[in-house]
């Protein structure tokens, strides 16, 4: 299996005209969406609790509307995923179709941490094709497009080169510590935790970290953005058998998900098989960073 299936632009005549349409003006939203954001960070906004007690904030919701109507302004025909939107399966049942996390974070984002960023994803034929991961309080944007690169502020990004767990940069459950937790015990690694999953995956494919686990059920809108960008800067992304992520179930979730350089991945992911501490990851909660590329806590 190719550890890379995403459409190519030589795909079919004018696809990469359309990626690279496509790009700009998830760009442009994303920037817009982090204005709202930004202008209510570290302020009072109201929250409710959504029925899996997740919370939900005004400014989640300000940004899907903005989101939606940028994006599917452009490109009425697309279908349209978003955590806070109607799930249902009209998505499913398009060509293309936009996997969005207006944003991604929110516990942290209450808690006045700066880790939250707005995710977008263009799925073609349900693989992701572009990615845009954008952190305002990180001054940090994300993207890739299907055979175009991954960059981060418009220069290009690689994952981590490391061939060596041992002392290596994971981001990921606190129960990496605990060797009661995995069939395999962990070697001595350095934990980071991020309340958003998106920007986990983001740190792996610019290289400030060197893998990423996170057991349980995700998302899809948490991680197709991630997912396309790892792979795109040299990655590699997988579920927790080893599969390559999958966007066709109604469910909209895969089976835990792991990523790093391709020189550890196949050892992460070792690892990883082995939890055994419970089904749920604690992605809704992470630890704190002062900045991009500084990260504590954990």
């Amino acid at each position: 299996m190719p550890d890379y299936d995403a459409p190519r632009p030589d795909d079919a005549p004018g696809a990469a005209t359309e990626l690279s349409a496509a790009l700009a003006v998830a760009l442009a939203a994303a920037r817009a969406a982090g204005e709202i954001g930004a202008q209510h960070f570290r302020r009072r906004v109201r929250v409710e609790r959504k029925a899996d007690g997740t919370p939900v904030t005004e400014v989640d919701l300000a940004i899907d509307a903005l989101l939606r109507a940028r994006i599917l302004g452009a490109f009425p025909q697309d279908g349209w995923l978003s955590e806070e939107g109607e799930k249902g399966r009209q998505w499913l049942d398009r060509r293309r179709a936009w996997v969005v996390d207006p944003l991604d974070g929110t516990s942290g984002y209450l808690r006045g941490e700066p880790h939250w960023c707005v995710a977008l994803a263009l799925l073609v034929d349900h693989r992701p094709v572009l990615g845009v991961l954008h952190a305002p309080a990180l001054e940090c944007t994300w993207w890739a497009t299907a055979a175009g690169g991954a960059f981060l502020n418009g220069a290009r990004i690689r994952a981590s080169g490391r061939t060596e767990l041992e002392g290596a940069e994971v981001i990921g459950p606190k129960a990496v510590s605990r060797a009661e937790c995995w069939r395999t015990p962990w070697p001595r690694v350095r934990v980071r935790r991020y309340p958003s999953l998106a920007l986990r995956l983001a740190l792996v494919a610019d290289g400030s970290a060197d893998a990423m686990l996170a057991p349980g059920w995700k998302n899809y809108w948490d991680v197709a953005a991630g997912d396309v960008i790892v792979r795109e800067a040299g990655g590699r992304v997988a579920d927790l058998r080893g599969a390559p992520l999958r966007y066709e179930a109604e469910t909209a979730k895969v089976n835990g998900i792991v990523a790093a350089g391709k020189g550890l991945f196949e050892a992460v992911l070792h690892h990883a098989k082995g939890f055994r501490c419970g089904g749920r990851s604690r992605g809704r909660h992470g630890g704190r960073g002062d900045a991009h590329g500084n990260h504590e806590g954990g």
